[in-house]
């Protein structure tokens, strides 16, 4: 239970934390999404119906802070059209990169690092990619910029080179809370999806 709390804990903060992190021009204005890849490590790090809870949270938050309507040139004040990502359209990516990620949860529990961090990379990039592609599908044209997959690849790098240090967090934290698990009194000896 406390690595749950820890854990909800540590996923809010990084909202906190993502308002101060500044765009980082020298690499085609590429951030360090730091909200992505804590949702994508505890994802890793606990079991898939907690997962689709994390993505439900986080999603709702991140749309709810950077959901921005579009006011059209010829609008009067107080009226708008749709914003170009529909609200509750990061719910969904973040479920689906969720689902990507839990198929590496079994490598994560053994002390396989590798890979979870590759594919922290990977889906960072693949969430932004849906993003782009919806917006360009909702505007109407879809024009792939060179810019575009540079600021993609520095995402994904970024996001690979700090999500080391998360995983390591929440494996320290699961081994001691398996600990306290392991030395109390079970009937049935099945770890299954425990933490």
């Amino acid at each position: 239970m406390k690595f749950f709390i820890f854990v909800t804990v540590a996923f809010l903060a990084a909202f906190i934390v993502q308002e101060f992190i500044p765009a980082f021009e020298w690499a085609y204005s590429s951030r360090i999404l730091l909200v992505h890849i804590t949702f994508l490590a505890v994802a890793v790090a606990v079991p898939f119906p907690a997962m689709l809870l994390y993505a439900l949270i986080g999603g709702f938050i991140w749309d709810a802070r950077h959901h921005i309507p579009i006011y059209p040139p010829e609008a009067t004040a107080g009226i708008f059209t749709q914003a170009e990502l529909p609200f509750g359209f990061t719910i969904f990516i973040f479920g689906l990169t969720g689902a990507l990620i839990q198929g590496v949860r079994p490598l994560f529990r053994k002390g396989r690092w590798e890979l979870p961090v590759l594919m922290i990379g990977i889906c960072t990039s693949l969430g932004l990619l849906l993003e782009y592609l919806v917006i360009s599908f909702h505007r109407g044209g879809l024009e792939i910029p060179v810019e575009l997959w540079w600021k993609l690849l520095m995402s994904g790098l970024f996001s690979a080179l700090v999500s080391p240090f998360l995983l390591l967090l929440l494996s320290r934290l699961g081994a001691r809370s398996r600990l306290r698990s392991k030395n109390s009194y079970r009937r049935h000896n099945y770890d299954g999806d425990a933490i």
